[in-house]
């Protein structure tokens, strides 16, 4: 799967150390916004799959999004936070902004 990590960690707050394992080519992304809202953002390159939670501060998980058959993580604005992920050959897309009301949408 493609992915640049150094805009990645651009983007999110912070890379979650105890579940990240690089020579696996696992990465565990967070970010906390202001509302309090956590977004949990995974993937491993060579299984090439994406998981994404929104939870809350008291662990209420709001939202989940787990995708198998990634093709690439595309940065879209580092400075809006918005994050595509694609398939490569179908048309499922997640489009995440941890910076706007509508932070996750899945469509295929």
């Amino acid at each position: 799967m493609k992915v640049d990590l150094t805009q990645m960690l651009i983007v999110f707050d912070e890379i979650i150390a105890p579940f990240t394992n690089e020579e696996q080519g696992i990465y565990w992304f967070r970010t906390t916004r202001a509302d309090n809202l956590i977004i949990t953002f995974s993937f491993s390159i060579y299984e090439n799959y994406v998981g994404i939670l929104v939870r809350n501060s008291s662990d209420t998980v709001i939202a989940s999004v787990s995708m198998k058959n990634c093709f690439e993580i595309r940065v879209l604005d580092e400075h809006k936070k918005c994050i595509e992920v694609v398939h490569d050959n179908s048309p499922g897309r997640c489009f995440l902004a941890l910076a706007s009301d509508d932070i996750l949408e899945y469509t295929e």
